[in-house]
């Protein structure tokens, strides 16, 4: 039986996250772990002021109903921008 591996980081102007690696299904939960554990710090580290803007595509996991509660709940914290439907050349992700 092979087991899935996936690595997730993010990235801003001023900053990298570190790498986390997740192995097995990651799920809406497991996603809103990571706001909450990795990027909400991240983000009220380098934007103390409340300018973070922050975009994920639309994964099944990052469009979950308790995803798009979590950014409700932070919304002064950090906005939440819309992934253009056919938009691949904004995934500066993918070339890397």
């Amino acid at each position: 039986m092979m087991e899935s591996v996936m690595l997730w980081a993010a990235l801003s102007w001023y900053s990298i996250s570190p790498v986390i690696t997740l192995t097995g299904k990651v799920t809406a939960d497991v996603y809103k772990g990571i706001l909450g554990e990795h990027v909400h710090s991240m983000v009220q580290t380098l934007f103390p002021s409340g300018s973070a803007v922050f975009q994920d595509d639309t994964a099944p996991v990052h469009t979950a109903t308790c995803v798009k509660e979590w950014f409700e709940e932070h919304e002064g914290e950090v906005k939440h921008l819309p992934w253009p439907a056919q938009s691949p050349d904004l995934n500066i992700i993918e070339p890397l």
